[in-house]
């Protein structure tokens, strides 16, 4: 059975007040949720920039392989002379 969710808008230090009443299992337990929380948003806005980076070089080498009529191995060695 899925557990329902609701998004209410908190201010934060009407939160942190009401966090202080909770006794000691609760407070773990929100810790843990937050750190679990905490990491997944990470790692999600880790892929999504490295994703949104990938893409933008995607359509970068594809623009100039277009407009330069080179090949993808012809651009690399383009890079790799540039570099010596």
């Amino acid at each position: 059975m899925k557990t329902a969710t609701a998004q209410i808008n908190i201010p934060f230090d009407l939160l942190a007040e009401a966090v202080t009443t909770l006794n000691i299992e609760h407070k773990i337990k929100l810790w843990k949720l937050l750190g679990q929380e905490i990491t997944e948003t990470q790692r999600v806005t880790r892929n999504n920039i490295d994703t949104s980076a990938i893409d933008s070089l995607d359509r970068v080498v594809e623009k100039v392989l277009l407009e330069t009529g080179m090949t993808e191995d012809e651009l690399v060695e383009a890079f790799v002379n540039q570099e010596s």
